[in-house]
């Protein structure tokens, strides 16, 4: 009995085998180990095309790295009036700003740390170029109808910078979203919040290939459009990482959703081609005029 429950200990915290630099789930406290800050640098590790992720730690922008795990200077009122500029409705961005977001289920319950930023990888299957017309509000991608009953996410992000909530969550709402949260249970669920961003994809194949395989499916979906999200997406996206975070108290942790199931088997590789630096300076942009609303 006393092998057997030293075992599970150190199941609940040796890190997987994947995980070479760092990014080493801890059962017991529900989270990654290390810091805030030592997190994220795990978490945001570029990645690349076809899923492969950096073996070396995110560098972060400056000013991102000051803010993840502080505290939030933000206050709602100011945030509100500045929605209210954007022509934006704070329920859009998760739900409103004086609900609680999620926590995990029992004793201690666990609030919502982890940002997750996916994207859609919609697939075109053809070789040609991705339609000029991708982020017009008509394209099909765009439309609310496409995602309104979605299990994958919280929260939908389109090209033309619409946000859409899946069968009526926000951010109050458990939910799980990737393969470690499934592989390792219900407990993990209410400690990850999931923003997908529609992202246009189509093959990458050699010119006598074959666009559809064996299965009957497009051959792959390697090739993403570059840059990956619009300058509207990632405003919204920073303004969803305010609102979220000022509910929670503090800055939450951004993650991409590849690092995340790296270690699974069939994981993931998005999001692709996305702009660090530019989020987080979209990021401090929308500050400065939020508190510029005080």
């Amino acid at each position: 009995m006393r092998f057997a429950c030293i075992f599970t200990i150190l199941l609940s915290i040796l890190p997987s085998a994947a995980w070479s630099k760092g990014c080493t789930w801890d059962n017991t406290t529900v989270r990654y180990q290390g810091t805030a800050l030592e997190q994220a640098k795990c978490l945001l590790r570029s990645v690349g095309k076809g899923g492969t992720v950096a073996d070396t730690e995110a560098q972060l922008p400056a000013h991102l790295a000051a803010r993840i795990g502080q505290p939030v200077s933000v206050g709602r009122s100011a945030l509100r009036r500045y929605l209210a500029t954007q022509g934006i409705q704070e329920t859009s961005l998760g739900g409103g700003l004086d609900d609680p977001l999620s926590t995990t289920e029992g004793e201690p319950a666990h609030p919502a740390l982890y940002f997750v930023i996916h994207d859609t990888s919609n697939i075109l299957c053809t070789r040609e170029d991705f339609p000029d017309g991708s982020d017009a509000p008509d394209a099909p991608w765009n439309q609310a109808a496409l995602w309104q009953s979605s299990a994958q996410a919280h929260l939908f992000l389109t090209r033309d910078g619409a946000a859409y909530s899946p069968q009526g969550r926000t951010f109050s709402t458990p939910w799980r979203a990737t393969k470690h949260e499934m592989s390792i249970g219900v407990s993990t669920r209410g400690r990850f919040l999931h923003i997908e961003n529609v992202q246009l994809r189509r093959p990458e194949l050699d010119n006598d290939a074959s666009l559809i395989n064996a299965e009957g499916h497009c051959a792959n979906d390697r090739i993403a459009q570059s840059p990956g999200f619009t300058s509207r997406q990632m405003h919204l996206l920073g303004l969803t990482y305010i609102a979220a975070s000022l509910r929670a108290g503090h800055w939450l942790i951004p993650a991409y959703h590849a690092v995340i199931d790296a270690p699974y088997p069939g994981g993931h590789d998005d999001p692709q081609n996305f702009d660090l630096r530019l989020w987080s300076e979209t990021v401090d942009a929308a500050v400065a005029d939020i508190e510029r609303t005080n």
